[in-house]
């Protein structure tokens, strides 16, 4: 675990050298700003100008929800950019051999990014929302969004070949993130497509209470970082 970190700051100072990377890092709390101050006052002096009344104020807590996804999801991004890197660079496969080894290698560059973007979502989730939100609400939020985060890397680096194409992957696998909306917003049954992604069922939980889609959600991140996790380790060998 000691050496875990130790890898884990060498990052860290990879990452302030990169301004695309400390741009990833920061953009939560740029989004959350926007989120706080920007919402209410589109709301009250663009809306209900044109007479459309208190319209956002319904999806207040879906932008808590979303911020929670976006730092989960950028933490985790740079963090798959960076093994990209080191899999470009011939450095991965150098660590796997080291008295690191291979978890304590995923522990540095995607476990303790995932942690790291929970903290921060803690810190930023009273301060930036729009709505009051329960303990158990912000728990679930958070971990729910760090262990999308993860899945997103383990995307990232198991579909992407290099960095460039990791940006572009990045970008898709937000998807991964979002169908927590679906179930929210669409109707019929088109939307049971996307009931094989954990975050529809959370999704589900949020505007139902159901405790079981928990559970549900739970299993499938479960199978996801399993599948994800074979394809991972084939680009070592």
């Amino acid at each position: 675990m000691i050496v875990s970190i130790r890898l884990f700051k060498d990052m860290v100072k990879l990452i302030a050298k990169e301004l695309m990377m400390v741009m990833l890092v920061i953009t939560p709390f740029l989004a959350g700003s926007v989120f706080r101050f920007g919402i209410p006052i589109l709301e009250s002096k663009v809306l209900m100008t044109y007479g459309y009344g208190e319209v956002l104020v319904p999806y207040y807590e879906l932008f808590s929800w979303l911020l929670a996804m976006l730092t989960g999801m950028m933490f985790a991004f740079v963090g798959g950019l960076v093994v990209l890197g080191e899999i470009d660079d011939g450095i991965a496969k150098y660590m796997l051999v080291t008295p690191v080894g291979e978890t304590g290698y995923l522990m540095s560059r995607l476990v303790l990014p995932g942690i790291v973007s929970g903290v921060v979502s803690l810190i930023i989730l009273p301060v930036f929302a729009l709505t009051p939100l329960s303990v158990t609400k912000v728990v679930v939020m958070v971990v729910s969004t760090v262990l999308g985060g993860i899945i997103t890397s383990f995307l990232v680096i198991a579909i992407s070949s290099n960095k460039v194409e990791g940006m572009a992957v990045g970008k898709l696998s937000g998807l991964f993130e979002v169908t927590f909306f679906v179930p929210l917003l669409v109707k019929g049954n088109i939307k049971y497509v996307f009931s094989v992604f954990p975050m529809y069922h959370i999704g589900e939980w949020s505007s139902t209470g159901d405790a079981w889609r928990l559970i549900v959600a739970l299993i499938l991140f479960i199978i996801w970082f399993v599948v994800l996790f074979k394809i991972y380790r084939k680009k070592f060998r």
